[in-house]
């Protein structure tokens, strides 16, 4: 297999387990969360800890309890 045959049958297998991905994101109900700083930026993300989807910014009352460490 030539390098763009590779490269096509890589992008294919990525697109196929995003596709699961998502399939399961879609399904976990988020019960648990965590915040972190989103790479290279100073703003600070919920996910879920099951199936790690980015839920978006977090309430003023988590963000405050994250940032002072407790």
């Amino acid at each position: 297999m030539d390098k763009t045959g590779k490269v096509k049958s890589l992008n294919d297998q990525i697109k196929e387990l995003e596709k699961i991905r998502e399939e399961i994101q879609t399904e976990c109900k988020h019960k648990n969360t965590y915040l972190k700083f989103t790479n290279g930026t100073s703003k600070v993300k919920e996910f879920c800890c099951e199936c790690e989807k980015e839920l978006g910014y977090p309430e003023n009352k988590k963000l405050d309890l994250f940032l002072s460490g407790r």
